[in-house]
């Protein structure tokens, strides 16, 4: 009876913390729903208060005077190009270390290590100068490709612990009946990696959509901004309209958490597994 009763203390514990740590994330997201619905006098006057109208008119301020069309298009087009970059190249590496097992891997998987634990700031300096010679600086292509370098690295430790998970016999037939190494990668490897590979591309879509760092240092022109620099319009030098500012925070989370929730499982098995093979 005493360990009965001391395992559900315990476990009442445990589920207090637990529920008051859910209540402490889901109440700042609520709040900010709610106070969508409020006027910017409303909202001053009373910050908590639940509103008294409930108004579309904040959404349809921050849509049509903020220009979030136009910087969303800009993010999909980071995006696309930064992911696309990401999941070819990660592909092929996590194939050939996995399936090749070469003597020199450990200093290429020891430099892959060090480049994640490499700050993205600290870079900032070299890439200005590197983007500015080529010309690519104030462009999509510039925020793209430095992006894509970010992302790699563990981008191929997820895909060759999926690769790893593969047996060789698979690949050895397939060497057997005359199939060079490109067509094994083409024909017998890449199907059974879409899964993996999408898993890639989800993960990589959400850290793009909400990078801030490189598009506020690598572009300057408004009409190139991402959705995320562009939030930064809604704050006054003297006055801030919160409802709309907080309504387009809101509109630009949508993409990122629809992508969530639909995939939570790929997600968190991806960094899972990429974590414990790296």
């Amino acid at each position: 009876m005493t360990a009965v009763r001391r395992w559900n203390l315990t476990s009442t514990i445990v589920l207090a913390v637990l529920t008051a740590h859910v209540l402490m994330v889901i109440f700042p997201f609520f709040w900010m729903i709610y106070s969508t619905f409020k006027t910017n006098r409303e909202f001053m006057r009373s910050v908590w208060s639940l509103p008294k109208s409930f108004s579309l008119d904040a959404y349809v301020g921050a849509w049509s005077g903020g220009a979030l069309g136009g910087y969303a298009v800009n993010s999909l087009l980071i995006m696309a190009g930064a992911t696309l970059i990401t999941v070819v190249l990660a592909t092929l590496a996590g194939f050939a270390l996995a399936a090749y097992r070469p003597r020199w891997i450990p200093a290429v998987e020891l430099s892959m290590t060090a480049a994640m634990a490499i700050p993205a700031y600290v870079a900032l300096v070299p890439l200005v100068v590197m983007l500015r010679g080529a010309g690519l600086l104030d462009t999509h292509l510039g925020v793209i490709l430095p992006t894509a370098a970010f992302n790699v690295p563990v981008s191929i430790f997820i895909m060759q612990a999926f690769f790893n998970t593969l047996p060789r016999d698979l690949f050895d037939a397939a060497r057997m009946d005359g199939a060079s190494e490109w067509k094994i990668f083409l024909r017998v490897a890449l199907p059974i990696a879409r899964p993996a590979m999408f898993t890639v591309a989800i993960v990589n879509m959400i850290w793009v959509w909400n990078d801030f760092l490189f598009p506020v240092v690598f572009i300057n022109s408004p009409s190139r901004k991402t959705l995320p620099v562009g939030l930064t319009d809604f704050v006054g030098e003297h006055i801030t309209n919160y409802p709309v500012m907080l309504a387009a925070i809101l509109i630009a989370a949508i993409a990122p958490l629809v992508l969530f929730v639909f995939f939570e499982r790929q997600i968190t098995a991806a960094l899972i597994g990429g974590a414990v093979e790296g």
